[in-house]
């Protein structure tokens, strides 16, 4: 993963670094057992909380889950289909991407790449990238 970096320099102008177009976009999951109930699940894209996308699929309303192959684990494949690929994929392809990706995430938390969510969809289909 790229850290952002600017190999060339500076040209010695006071402008603003520009964003590094390799940056890889990550999702990052993490389960908080102490949390209230309710908020002991955060799931973000590049630090930010991710969309549920109940436009979608509205399987979980108790959000985002992992590590199984229920509800919640369905909601949250529908979102990273979605937001590494496009709406159709998700809806077509979230079920087998819940079992064979989310149902095996570990229960305390995780990390993907966009760039992981695309290689399994292109092995899925066997178009490669």
């Amino acid at each position: 993963m790229s850290q952002g970096v600017d190999p060339q320099g500076s040209s010695g102008e006071d402008t603003p670094p520009q964003p590094d177009e390799t940056e890889e976009t990550v999702y990052r999951a993490h389960r908080d057992p102490t949390a209230p109930v309710g908020n002991q699940i955060e799931v973000a894209v590049d630090g930010e909380p991710m969309d549920y996308r109940y436009d979608l699929l509205s399987a979980s309303p108790s959000g985002f889950e992992w590590g199984y192959g229920g509800s919640g684990p369905a909601q949250l494949s529908v979102a990273l289909l979605a937001h590494a690929l496009n709406d159709e994929v998700a809806v077509t392809y979230y079920q087998q991407f819940k079992r064979e990706v989310v149902s095996q995430l570990p229960e305390r938390g995780w990390e993907l790449t966009a760039d992981d969510v695309r290689r399994w969809h292109a092995e899925v289909t066997g178009n490669a990238r």
